[in-house]
């Protein structure tokens, strides 16, 4: 059995951050957004994700729903010089 390994974040205009992975479909630039709950479930995603389009639900775009990817939200580390 495979793991659910997030690779990004769906992100909510309340700042909800729901960590999620994105599935290439074929012929196509939309992705599938997948929850962890729908990957155990092994149900079908409900979002899908175009990167002009943003975020879709069934074809209807959702204003204020953004994907970004997990690095960017990870602290900046910077090493000292010796």
């Amino acid at each position: 059995m495979t793991v659910f390994k997030p690779t990004h974040l769906l992100v909510a205009p309340a700042g909800e951050q729901i960590p999620v992975m994105l599935i290439s479909q074929k012929e196509s630039l939309r992705y599938l957004v997948v929850t962890a709950e729908e990957y155990e479930e092994g149900s079908t995603p409900i979002y899908e994700w175009h990167p002009c389009e943003g975020v879709t639900y069934r074809g209807y775009h959702l204003n204020g729903l953004e994907i970004l990817p997990l690095e960017c939200q990870q602290p900046l580390q910077y090493s000292a010089l010796v």
